[in-house]
């Protein structure tokens, strides 16, 4: 099973939307009843990890770990606290407009990485920022585990991919592996 955590509108082929009351990353039963014995391949959560605070996050991750077969993989996305553009900055800030008026983290990869290290996963860092302000990609396929808010998919990153402009919305995004 591929299993999209916090999916609201969006549903990919292949993977399984579910929301909150379904799959809560804050309450390990609803793990065990969405699951059972069994685990996933996958799971796909995009925006999610920024509405937990950092210890909240930390428990989040071990539980995906439970729940992951070996050899399987999260492919996560957060707003990225490193992004150089300040408007970008003000809809994702803590406390911020909308749906960010929740938020209670704005990670860099710096300080994301290592909460999925110490719950056992290897982690890749797919997108994000720097200190300097500039834009890493690594080789990635949206196609594996699609993530909306990406340099690939995002409609505001067309005239970028496109070689005319510059990026509009980006996600700090990783693959982390369970060995």
């Amino acid at each position: 099973m591929r299993a999209n955590i916090g999916a609201g509108d969006k549903h990919w082929d292949g993977w399984s939307s579910t929301q909150q009351d379904e799959l809560n990353l804050l309450e390990p039963a609803t793990f065990a009843r969405f699951f059972g014995d069994a685990r996933a391949e996958a799971f796909l959560c995009e925006h999610v990890w920024e509405h937990l605070s950092i210890e909240q996050g930390r428990a989040a991750a071990r539980l995906v770990f439970a729940y992951l077969k070996p050899g399987g993989f999260l492919r996560v996305a957060v707003p990225d606290g490193l992004h150089p553009d300040p408007a970008y900055q003000a809809i994702v800030a803590v406390n911020g407009p909308g749906p960010a008026a929740d938020h209670q983290v704005v990670y860099t990869l710096d300080a994301f990485a290592p909460i999925f290290a110490a719950a056992g996963f290897r982690v890749r860092p797919l997108e994000w920022w720097d200190a300097a302000g500039q834009f890493h990609r690594a080789d990635w396929n949206p196609d594996d585990a699609p993530i909306g808010r990406c340099s690939h998919l995002d409609d505001r990153n067309s005239a970028w991919r496109a070689g005319t402009g510059k990026l509009g919305f980006t996600s700090l995004i990783l693959d982390v592996l369970r060995p």
